[in-house]
């Protein structure tokens, strides 16, 4: 009973450390008037192709513009068909990445004495590299106005090949309305 109340404590940090394991960066122009922003729409009705597949896929799309509409629309921003305050547009990319860390390994340089075996360990440090698919998504606000982009928020975050499709959507979710938060600047979380 105790090993599955390990377990289950052990999984249950899992799945936290893994909700929050996204790096968001923020950027903005501080002559932009924010407060003139009330109503948005997308740049392009299409996103261009990246020319990888795991990028050009029509259901991701919807993903990442289902949860940033979502993130404005709970914020109080209007989607908008004609003359927007602001336009938006996002990029993706999945970039391959090395992680090296070390690990101390203890080594018996001992034998047996007589009867009994003596030795202390000697700790020896080993690198230990891991790749993994690191995935970016960048959201950049265009002012329609003085047509120059005003704000760009970013994410980065390890990508979980293993994640359900319903569990990938909703760590889209959480992020984007992490990194939404911080808009327009100076805004409360």
């Amino acid at each position: 009973m105790r090993t599955l109340t390990v377990l289950v404590s052990f999984g249950v940090l899992l799945v936290a450390v893994a909700c929050s394991q996204w790096s968001i960066q923020t950027d903005f122009d501080p002559t932009a008037s924010f407060s003139t922003l009330h109503t948005y729409a997308w740049y392009s009705a299409e996103q261009p192709e990246s020319g990888d597949p795991r990028l050009d896929d029509p259901i991701l799309d919807k993903h990442i513009r289902d949860a940033v509409e979502s993130a404005l629309d709970a914020r109080g921003y209007e989607k908008v068909g004609t003359n927007p305050n602001f336009l938006l547009v996002y990029h993706a990319l999945v970039s391959k990445e090395v992680e090296v860390t070390t690990t101390a390994t203890p080594v018996y340089a001992a034998g047996y004495y007589g009867w009994r075996y003596v030795g202390s360990p000697v700790w020896v440090e080993q690198p230990v590299a891991r790749t993994y698919d690191k995935g970016s998504l960048i959201l950049d606000i265009i002012d329609t106005q003085s047509d120059r982009m005003i704000w760009r928020g970013s994410i980065q975050a390890e990508l979980d090949q293993m994640a359900t499709p319903e569990v990938r959507a909703q760590r889209i979710n959480a992020a984007v309305k992490e990194m939404l938060a911080k808009f327009p600047p100076g805004s409360a979380k």
